[in-house]
């Protein structure tokens, strides 16, 4: 009896969520409108585990007005407040690329067009893979300098970071190497 009740209650609350998270996004654009981005993050800061948390998965799983908050927000002096607003964002790139490209201005496209600190070096390594070929495989991203510069700054990651991984023929090592 109480399973079958689980869907009618969660579907009862899921609304009211959605407004609440809908309602923190307008909040936060109101207080932005009034005092600009660093009165946001200190406000952020003062509720992180609410409200930075609420923005930030809103802007994981890329809601519009959500994501474009964040790029506003991560141009800021509080490095706290940019580092999350950033790891969001380069989150949301696996998921709706084109929006948060067309939003990021040109400059900070390699900032967001890179690993999330959470992913372990194999996941780093397959992830961006994964999105180098999304860029070349959707037309528009593959041919806009947004784009390739996107795909240029995976690229680098790929082949300077900690996620370089190379094969060594066998063979090829001494022992004790």
């Amino acid at each position: 009896m109480l399973a079958a009740l689980a869907p009618v209650v969660i579907a009862a609350f899921l609304p009211a969520v959605a407004f609440a998270s809908d309602a923190l996004v307008a909040d936060l654009e109101q207080r932005l409108a009034g005092g600009g981005v660093e009165t946001v993050n200190a406000y952020l800061d003062a509720h992180w585990s609410s409200d930075m948390v609420a923005l930030n998965h809103k802007t994981v799983h890329c809601d519009l007005a959500a994501v474009a908050l964040s790029i506003q927000l991560s141009r800021s002096a509080n490095a706290k407040a940019a580092q999350a607003h950033g790891e969001a964002l380069r989150t949301a790139l696996g998921r709706c690329t084109g929006f948060v490209l067309a939003l990021a201005s040109h400059a900070e496209i390699p900032r967001y067009c890179a690993s999330v600190a959470a992913w372990s070096i194999s996941q780093t390594a397959r992830e961006l893979r994964r999105r180098i070929a999304a860029i070349d495989s959707d037309k528009v991203l593959s041919t806009s300098q947004r784009g390739q510069s996107c795909r240029a700054a995976y690229l680098y990651e790929l082949a300077n970071t900690r996620v370089v991984l190379r094969s060594v023929p066998p063979g090829s090592l001494r022992p004790g190497q």
